[in-house]
């Protein structure tokens, strides 16, 4: 086929948002203003009292992944963290001093409450105006405005409240792994192959990767996604161990994302799991110069197969230090931080 109880510590693709709903890349100019920030070595507390993921516990889509990421990333801090269904039922779970995380489109029952504070991602603005405590969270592109939070690329406007940035990792450094010294003839594809009707997607893209990939007598595999979205997707240690031994494992992004200077959660999973950082889209204000550029497909795939294990090591030990930025604990550590 083609193509913790008691109060929150602060220290704590698939298609990972929907690029044709309003208000995913708002306009405007970017500031490069120093942020006054923190850094959290300790658990340090908060005036709230827990989190509440409010939606797609048991419903299959890509965003999913997120909201599990941020259910397990914040239990494993040891973090009082709930995951909830959109429903009815779910609504006690949200009380005085919640921290809630939700997005538009599964926010159906979400109850509001002005003793709460929300995260909100892609929501119509008449609901902020019920709110006492919210922010806006939206993923980075080249629209993205404000004030820089902290070493990473995310941004904080306070006159819409929106915090951008990029989704990041949520695996754990204890599952990282290192280059693969023999990696096969097969490239792994974890996540969607699409595209709609305003040609959004990264279905052209592939299938030229993969017809680049056939001239080099390499495999192109498409595996579908993780249990973070599906209960029957494959679990991050062996979707981390296909990309492993995949001979490239490049974060290749469709033209639209390329142009729009999105950054795909593969980007920063692919890089975790050892592969040679290396995109036909540029994400070096992300990782430094050791990611590699490449436009070309098949310069990119020739770039890549080309490079000696010890440069692979390199390049993938250089762009990790930069990972720690964009783990899901220190995304919530930027949204606690412009919460107050």
């Amino acid at each position: 086929m083609r193509y913790a109880v008691g109060p929150i510590a602060q220290s704590v693709e698939q298609r990972t948002f929907n690029p044709w709903v309003d208000g995913s890349s708002p306009s405007g100019p970017t500031s490069q203003k120093s942020f006054p920030h923190r850094y959290y070595s300790q658990m340090t507390p908060t005036p709230y009292s827990n989190v509440v993921v409010w939606g797609l516990s048991n419903v299959r889509h890509s965003h999913r992944y997120i909201h599990r990421g941020f259910y397990e990333s914040l239990h494993q801090s040891g973090i009082n963290v709930n995951w909830v269904s959109d429903s009815k039922r779910s609504q006690s779970a949200i009380r005085k001093g919640s921290v809630v995380i939700a997005v538009g489109f599964a926010s159906e029952f979400l109850p509001i409450r002005k003793d709460a504070a929300y995260v909100l991602h892609n929501f119509d603005s008449d609901i902020t105006s019920s709110l006492r405590t919210f922010i806006n969270l939206q993923v980075t592109s080249k629209d993205s405005r404000g004030i820089n939070i902290d070493d990473s690329i995310a941004q904080w406007d306070s006159d819409s409240r929106t915090l951008f940035q990029p989704w990041g990792l949520p695996e754990h450094q204890s599952q990282w792994l290192e280059p693969c010294k023999a990696a096969g003839k097969t490239e792994y594809w974890v996540g969607a192959v699409w595209d709609n009707s305003l040609k959004q997607g990264n279905l052209s893209t592939i299938r030229a990767y993969q017809d680049a990939l056939d001239r080099v007598e390499i495999k192109f595999k498409k595996v579908g996604g993780t249990r973070g979205i599906s209960k029957g997707g494959l679990t991050s240690e062996r979707a981390f161990n296909l990309v492993n031994t995949s001979p490239i494992g490049a974060a290749i992004v469709g033209s639209w994302q390329c142009l729009n200077r999105y950054i795909p959660c593969r980007a920063f999973k692919n890089i975790a799991a050892g592969a040679i950082p290396i995109s036909n889209a540029n994400f070096s204000h992300v990782f430094g110069d050791s990611y590699i550029h490449e436009e070309s497909i098949p310069k990119l795939i020739d770039t890549a197969i080309n490079l000696k294990i010890e440069t692979r090591k390199e390049l993938n030990a250089a762009c990790k230090e930069k990972l720690i930025s964009y783990s899901y604990q220190r995304a919530f550590n930027r949204m606690l931080e412009v919460l107050h």
